[in-house]
C-alpha cells in the first residue's frame, strides 16, 4: 500500500515536471503577428460615424494597423474583423477592444469617447 502510494507521488511529480518543460516551448512558437504588445494604452484612433448602423475606424500604432467599418450588432455594440483581429467598439460604455482573432490574446483594451471629436 505505502509502495502504491510513493509510486503515484513519484509519478505525479514527473508529469509535472514533463507537462511543466512543454508549456513555455508551445507559447514561444506564436505566430509573429500574436507578439504585438502595446506600447501605450490607447493608439492613435479615429471614428467616424457614417450612419445610426456604422462607423468608420481607423487604429494606429507601430506595427499595427486596422482599417474597416464597425457594423451596430445589438444595441451599443459595434464590430468590425478582418484576417487578423477582431474590433469591438461599445458606445455605451465608450469601450474599444481589439483581440487577435488566431489566439484570443487581447492586444488593445482602452476608453476612446467619438464626442471628443465632435462626433454624434
Amino acid at each position: 500500500m505505502l509502495f502504491q502510494r510513493l509510486s503515484l507521488i513519484i509519478a505525479s511529480l514527473s508529469l509535472s515536471a514533463t507537462v511543466g518543460t512543454f508549456l513555455p516551448l508551445k507559447a514561444q512558437n506564436l505566430e509573429p503577428f500574436s507578439r504585438i504588445i502595446a506600447n501605450s494604452p490607447t493608439p492613435v484612433t479615429y471614428m467616424t460615424p457614417r450612419n445610426n448602423n456604422q462607423i468608420a475606424v481607423q487604429i494606429k500604432e507601430g506595427e499595427f494597423t486596422f482599417r474597416g467599418t464597425l457594423r451596430r450588432t445589438s444595441g451599443n455594440m459595434f464590430i468590425a474583423e478582418d484576417r487578423q483581429v477582431r474590433v469591438m467598439y461599445d458606445r455605451g460604455t465608450s469601450r474599444l477592444v481589439v483581440i487577435n482573432k488566431k489566439t484570443g490574446t487581447e492586444l488593445y483594451n482602452y476608453i476612446f469617447s467619438m464626442a471628443d471629436e465632435g462626433s454624434l
